[in-house]
């Protein structure tokens, strides 16, 4: 192959792949918007808010590795949608064969025990909000608790060492974030922050904080 029709082949591949990558890009910076607004809105230290959707929805994109707003958690299979409306579909399909058991969107917000504070399903799934009602279940933690680290164990469960696990994920992350100004990480260097595979019962994301809270209803 002669060197002059490489480079065009190479030419063409880079402009077919363009607007995915820039969707990619973009897609990567919405969460970390929705925890800067969040927290500056709430009090919540924006770094806790960072760290929690990359160790919840983290993805390596065009932006570096940060929380990806499409991501469900279906009973601890994870899955990564390249839009808003490819998410919600397979969701709503979910919630139709009878499934609650399901984290959606930068901070993994279970439809199960949370899913009655949003009033629909595309609203559970819009960044914004889902991350103002991160922010308010960690701030309603820390008010009980008494201290930020026991509210970041307790956003993932009530059970010590589960807690303590994800505390250690999120401090690892929250050293991992880049300086204002520096480049963001493409890969984690600590490993795979993602949790998925532990969704369900008492250790799934944002699970209901005491055995009173009732099921939410199906979201339609």
């Amino acid at each position: 192959m002669k060197p002059s029709f490489r480079r065009l082949l190479v030419v063409l591949f880079l402009i077919g792949t363009m607007p995915g990558i820039a969707l990619a890009a973009r897609n990567g910076n919405i969460c970390d918007q929705a925890a800067e607004m969040a927290a500056r809105e709430s009090g919540v230290p924006v770094d806790v808010l960072k760290a929690i959707t990359r160790v919840e929805a983290g993805r390596s994109t065009g932006a570096g590795f940060s929380g990806w707003p499409w991501t469900v958690n279906q009973g601890g299979a994870g899955s990564f949608f390249d839009t808003k409306a490819a998410a919600m579909d397979h969701v709503s399909r979910a919630i139709e064969s009878g499934e609650t058991n399901i984290d959606i969107g930068c901070f993994q917000i279970n439809i199960r025990w949370h899913g009655r504070a949003f009033p629909s399903l595309e609203a559970m799934f819009d960044p914004d909000e889902n991350a103002r009602y991160a922010a308010s279940f960690l701030q309603r933690l820390r008010d009980e608790t008494g201290e930020w680290e026991a509210a970041i164990g307790a956003y993932h469960s009530r059970r010590d060492a589960a807690a303590q696990g994800y505390l250690a994920k999120v401090v690892q992350v929250m050293d991992d974030l880049p300086a204002p100004g520096q480049a963001p990480l493409t890969v984690p260097r600590s490993g795979s922050y993602p949790l998925f595979g532990g969704g369900g019962g008492t250790l799934g994301s944002l699970v209901a904080g005491d055995a009173r809270a009732a099921t939410a209803p199906l979201l339609r």
